[in-house]
């Protein structure tokens, strides 16, 4: 099994989103898998289930401080 590579993902940029990943490289974002799913199928038909990686991005960074 190949090992995939994962690119930084901007927060601000896709935050609150579903982000699909091929081959290192962000394909598709939406807010939802399903129309992430068509917009990858539409720009790479030959991709397989394996090539694509598919993220949730939390909508800010939370940061927890032990006190």
């Amino acid at each position: 099994m190949k090992k995939m590579s994962t690119p930084v993902i901007d927060v601000k940029k896709y935050g609150g989103k579903q982000v699909a990943i091929v081959k290192g490289k962000i394909v598709a974002a939406d807010t939802t898998t399903e129309k992430v799913l068509k917009s990858v199928r539409r720009k790479l038909p030959h991709a397989t289930w394996r090539d694509i990686l598919l993220v949730t991005v939390p909508e800010g960074t939370t940061v927890a401080y032990c006190v």
